[in-house]
């Protein structure tokens, strides 16, 4: 298998795809805008803070979303908790990955794995992701595509199977990436920066018309990173392109073809610290490396995408949407295998060898529109989705005498010898999944809306060795389901034009693999969540307030068949309950907010071993997210923008008996922006202000016990045109 993948393969291939703008309504209802206005003068300072661009693209923190759907809907009218993490936030924080963007949303806590990737919990679970509305399964365990590829970032907590089926099979929610859009007018925007351990990064993301008439539009992004990290030693270099085509084929259809290519190495990166072998925390420098020189690890992305929409003269719409992923991942490294002796200082290490290359190929198709019942106007979706996903994988076998090492001394990893040799072992798994889904949003009253939903979701799964170990015939996996049904309900009213009070009730399901005692397979896991909330669009629409809570149940757990020990049973438990507060918004001219807290406590109910125990301990039953920003327009400051923020997180542990824990902690950061001229602007970001000791992570003996960053600094000079 070829790890280093040919640049020309960022070439676009030959797809066609469509999403687009109807401009004879978008003009109809900007004339219909005006009347308005000219009737009712009040809706004027309403609409002026409405910004719009002709690409859909989120502007200031407040933005439309489609995670909740497969259409742009606003915060109000998703009866679920969502958040959105903006280009402007983005940048205001100088933002590269998805992991930084998620540290900043309501409700999501981010657990370092390792420098490459991370995982993502709300509500006590995993979660998943879709690319523009495309189920893409697990989001954590997988580095994702840098930021300079999106152009915002979409989270809704708790569970979300009527579009995703079991794709990931995470309860905690789901995050919608949507990419890019090239614009109807020119655009260029360039940066440059560097920061505190020589971290260095360059962008340029060029959009605009392609011919006179602007039915073809292009957009194209690059970016590097060369950056040195926090622990002395670890040095990364990526690479990022991205470029996209849209095409007006007609006034009613639009074609867009899309292509990105992203490749990350790593030297002497680590998963984090050791322990002692006693199990408390090492207590050392931020700056230690467990690492010998000779670690690589490193990524290697190509996504290929394809839609096209076609707009009725009656209001409804044809969309269809084509990804092809292609990732791979190689490791060759050595890492502590135990915990520090206290008496000899020494400790036990394993080296390995990999490669893992997968690929996902997924299809979405939906019809959506308006119609007509009992008087009033409502609407409709329904349309079907199917993923398939194969992962290779090459390595040695492990636990072997020279995988292991001993007794090496703590601070000498370079003692640790460098290894080779081909591969030893291959397999291969293969997932496979289809479902048909449909949603009605129905105006049962003038204040009252009703949503149905629901998806019928087929899975199975298979897998087989291959050479170099002796090939064999595919096998099929234990996990599978067919025609499982996912329900949806919720309800929406509006008070008044300002306040909407909701109420749902959303599910989602993972197969299982274990066997009961007749030797058939268990019934899926099931996420089932009620949710109530409030949500206002204040100070005329410029400040979203929304509040919630949730009861979540995750039931058909495998637990252990009492009466027949190696069996199974459907009879396990677990409880998830919480709120979410969150304010976004322009509050007064030239002071925006972003400001989340969340509390979640879950436990198990029903269990063998743990009934009445806490679930979840990486996840903080309390956590706060601040950040506002302070835009100077005029007088003695004007251009200038600065920005404060504070995260703060009750204790965590790495389990229930552990003495690996931590109490609460809280870090700041800081921004200032200046804008020297109407195209230049520079802007110093300072983070971890206070330069608090913490960790994002607390492991087990040997690693996984990761310390958040000390105190750095970026600064960025930046042009638009």
């Amino acid at each position: 298998m070829n790890f280093h993948p040919n640049p020309s393969r960022l070439a676009l291939r030959p797809l066609t795809l469509a999403l687009a703008l109807a401009f004879p309504a978008l003009a109809a209802a900007q004339a219909s805008v005006a009347d308005e206005q000219a009737q009712d003068p009040k809706k004027i300072q309403t609409l002026e803070e409405v910004r719009v661009t002709d690409s859909a693209e989120s502007s200031g923190y407040i933005s439309k979303t489609t995670v909740g759907g497969k259409e742009p809907l606003s915060a109000r009218e998703v009866p679920q908790s969502v958040s959105v993490i903006t280009s402007e936030r983005v940048r205001d924080q100088n933002a590269a990955t998805v992991t930084e963007a998620l540290n900043m949303a309501t409700g999501v806590t981010v657990i370092s794995n390792d420098m490459h990737q991370s995982q993502f919990y709300s509500r006590g679970y995993g979660m998943n992701v879709t690319y523009d509305g495309v189920p893409g399964g697990n989001l954590s365990g997988q580095q994702q595509l840098d930021l300079a590829v999106y152009d915002r970032v979409e989270v809704m907590r708790g569970p979300s199977g009527l579009f995703t089926g079991s794709a990931g099979s995470n309860f905690g929610g789901t995050v919608n990436l949507a990419r890019k859009r090239a614009k109807h007018a020119f655009g260029l925007e360039g940066s440059v920066g560097t920061g505190t351990w020589r971290n260095h990064q360059a962008s340029v993301d060029v959009t605009g018309p392609l011919n006179a008439a602007g039915t073809l539009r292009g957009r194209a992004v690059l970016a590097l990173t060369d950056k040195g990290w926090s622990i002395e030693r670890a040095h990364t270099r990526k690479q990022v392109g991205y470029a996209t085509l849209d095409w007006d084929a007609t006034p009613q259809t639009t074609l867009s073809v899309a292509a990105a290519y992203q490749r990350d190495r790593l030297r002497a990166g680590m998963s984090g610290l050791p322990a002692w072998s006693t199990g408390e925390l090492l207590n050392i420098s931020r700056r230690t490396n467990v690492s010998p020189d000779w670690n690589r690890t490193g990524w290697t992305h190509r996504w290929y995408t394809a839609d096209a929409e076609h707009r009725f003269a009656n209001g409804w719409k044809l969309a269809a949407k084509l990804t092809r992923w292609e990732r791979d991942q190689l490791y060759h490294d050595a890492f502590p295998s135990s915990g520090v002796n206290r008496a000899t200082m020494t400790l036990n290490y394993v080296r390995r060898h990999g490669e893992i290359a997968d690929t996902r190929h997924t299809a979405d198709v939906f019809a959506s529109g308006p119609f007509h019942l009992w008087g009033r106007e409502h609407r409709a979706l329904v349309g079907a989705n199917l993923d398939r996903f194969n992962a290779t994988t090459y390595g040695h076998k492990w636990l072997r005498p020279w995988d292991l090492v001993p007794n090496v001394p703590f601070g000498q990893p370079n003692s640790i010898s460098d290894f080779g040799g081909p591969f030893e072992s291959g397999s291969q798994s293969a997932d496979r999944q289809h479902g048909l889904y449909g949603q009605l949003r129905l105006r049962a009253a003038e204040p009252l809306t009703i949503v149905l939903g629901g998806r019928w979701s087929t899975y199975k799964t298979r897998s087989r060795r291959i050479a170099p170990s002796k090939p064999t015939e595919w096998q099929e996996g234990g996990s599978k389901s067919r025609n499982h049904f996912t329900p949806y309900a919720a309800a929406l009213y509006d008070i008044n034009p300002v306040w909407t009070v909701y109420a749902s009730y959303s599910t989602m399901f993972t197969p299982l693999s274990n066997e009961r005692v007749d030797g058939s397979t268990l019934d899926p896991r099931e996420g089932r969540q009620f949710e109530v909330g409030a949500k206002a669009a204040l100070l005329d629409g410029r400040a979203l307030f929304t509040a919630s809570i949730y009861d979540m149940r995750d039931v058909n757990r495998a637990m252990e068949d009492p009466s027949h020990p190696g069996f199974y049973v459907n009879l396990g438990k677990v409880r998830s309950r919480g709120a979410d507060l969150e304010l976004t918004g322009r509050l007064a001219p030239g002071w925006e907010v972003q400001a989340g807290y969340t509390y979640q406590n879950s436990k198990y109910i029903v269990d063998k071993n743990n009934a009445g125990m806490r679930w979840e301990f990486w996840e903080p039953r309390h956590n706060l997210k601040l950040w506002g920003m302070r835009h100077f327009e005029s007088g003695p400051l004007q251009g200038l923008s600065v920005g404060l923020g504070v995260s703060a997180f009750s204790k965590t542990a790495s389990s229930a008996f552990s003495p690996r824990r931590q109490g609460g902690y809280a870090v700041a950061s800081l921004m200032a922006r200046y804008r020297i001229n109407s195209h230049w602007d520079v802007q110093l970001n300072a983070n971890n202000l206070f330069d608090r000791t913490y960790y994002t992570r607390l492991g087990g003996l040997g690693t996984y016990n990761t310390y958040g960053d000390p105190r750095n600094f970026q600064l960025t000079l930046r042009a638009q045109f």
